[in-house]
């Protein structure tokens, strides 16, 4: 046969014929499950166009008549072959939902359509293909986005997906997500840095802006700042720490990858020990 596994509808195609034997006989007879197929050159050709999915089995024959005695000798054998249908998988390969801004991964493969003639196309999304069935998907705004797979005879199949915005980071000082803090520590920290915790992708947020705010012995000193390292002015604010200060960082504003507008974190604070 030319393939063992084929498509409901299309058609399987065989040759019956025996080894090293005479194209130019005529002394030979086929049969599959009991009907006679004409041989020609010494070979039968079996076909079928199976409309349901699953094994396929039977059962062939061969007779060769001796031409000198008239003695018929019958070989027989079993032959199979399966019948399947077309079938779309499409996967993230690192979340459920893709998300705004971000390379997502996915992966698409089709049953019974070579990769070749697969076809992927894509609504609300910039895709890519990498290699094989592997893409990469960056969606362009937050909501819905569809990937639409068809080719190789299947029928276009639209599978939808959410989209969502990168969550928020978590802000931290150094490894602390606040707390306390000796004056040491405090005096050496070079900003305030915003953590994807639990984010299995390759991104990074930033700090816009925040407010820096050192209470001591009930007095208040503030500065405004701008990124996340600290300016000359917060800077001026940590390096003089002492003990029993509390330090706020408040008024945090972000940008993540997909972002149009900038987004407010909560803020974080610390007492000096």
């Amino acid at each position: 046969s030319n393939k063992n596994y084929v498509i409901r509808g299309e058609q399987f195609k065989g040759e019956i014929f025996l080894a090293a034997y005479s194209s130019t006989a005529d002394n030979i007879s086929v049969s599959v499950d009991g009907l006679d197929y004409p041989v020609e050159n010494g070979k039968a050709v079996f076909t079928s166009n199976p409309n349901s999915i699953g094994a396929r089995n039977h059962k062939m024959k061969i007779n060769l008549k001796n031409p000198l005695t008239g003695e018929i000798k019958t070989f027989e054998k079993q032959f199979s072959y399966e019948v399947g249908d077309r079938s779309v998988a499409v996967s993230l390969d690192k979340m459920n939902v893709m998300y705004v801004g971000v390379q997502n991964p996915i992966s698409v493969s089709v049953a019974g359509v070579p990769t070749d003639r697969i076809r992927v196309n894509s609504n609300g999304v910039d895709l890519s293909k990498v290699s094989g069935g592997k893409y990469v998907a960056v969606p362009k705004r937050t909501g819905e986005a569809s990937i639409t797979i068809s080719g190789g005879g299947l029928d276009p199949t639209t599978l939808k997906y959410t989209v969502k915005r990168i969550p928020d980071p978590v802000l931290m000082m150094g490894n602390k997500k606040g707390g306390s803090m000796s004056p040491g520590e405090m005096a050496v920290q070079p900003g305030l840095i915003p953590m994807l915790e639990h984010f299995d992708f390759d991104a990074k947020c930033r700090i816009d802006e925040f407010e820096i705010a050192r209470v001591r012995n009930g007095d208040v000193a503030t500065a405004q700042n701008k990124g996340g390292r600290f300016g000359t002015a917060a800077r001026r604010l940590t390096e003089n720490a002492k003990r029993k200060d509390i330090f706020y960082f408040d008024g945090v504003y972000a940008l993540c990858p997909g972002d149009k507008v900038r987004r407010k974190l909560n803020g974080i604070f610390f007492t000096i020990k």
